[in-house]
């Protein structure tokens, strides 16, 4: 078999405000704000770099697609401050997040539901990229990850919890060249 494979790598967890509907835009979908007010950005065990962090001044400025499709491409960014004192760097996360009703109950409400949506269970696939911080941070920016979330009601009202299991992409190594793939 010749497909990547996944390495688990990192862990962000966020308290974010309930989401704002900003207007529309030239497609027909909808622009969104999601202002991230607490989160942390944590290495899985075994992952190198080893550390922890800060999220800061973290806005996800997600659009929506026209229609009742409940396609959302979100579109965060923010600044991870690493614990150790190390040079700060950036975090974008762009991706697809196909929409439930629950979904947008959690985050879309000025009240606490109880609600929540394990991994996996909406088709949310997210693509974090890293850039600058320190040498210790390299292979961060110089690497693909993926990531899938979960989301639950918090219980302050307009608020809501994110957490994303982030893994990083390898290759497979083969001898299989093209031409070679099919039967």
């Amino acid at each position: 078999m010749s497909f990547n494979y996944l390495v688990p790598a990192l862990f962000w967890n966020a308290t974010v405000l309930q989401v704002q509907n900003l207007g529309n835009i030239s497609t027909g979908g909808s622009q969104l704000l999601g202002q991230v007010i607490k989160a942390r950005l944590y290495s899985e065990p075994g992952f190198e770099p080893c550390f922890s962090a800060d999220f800061l001044y973290g806005e996800d400025y997600l659009t929506t697609d026209p229609g009742v499709d409940g396609i959302a491409r979100p579109d965060l960014i923010g600044v991870v401050a690493p614990d150790n004192g190390d040079t700060p760097f950036i975090m974008q996360v762009s991706g697809i997040q196909v929409g439930t009703p629950v979904l947008d109950e959690i985050t879309s409400t000025n009240t606490s539901t109880g609600q929540a949506i394990p991994y996996g269970a909406a088709y949310s696939v997210w693509v974090p990229t890293f850039r600058g911080g320190g040498a210790k941070y390299a292979n961060l920016q110089n690497s693909i990850f993926v990531a899938s979330e979960t989301v639950s009601d918090s219980p302050v009202p307009g608020q809501f919890y994110v957490g994303m299991k982030i893994s990083k992409v390898f290759p497979v190594n083969t001898s299989v060249v093209i031409g070679e793939e099919f039967p």
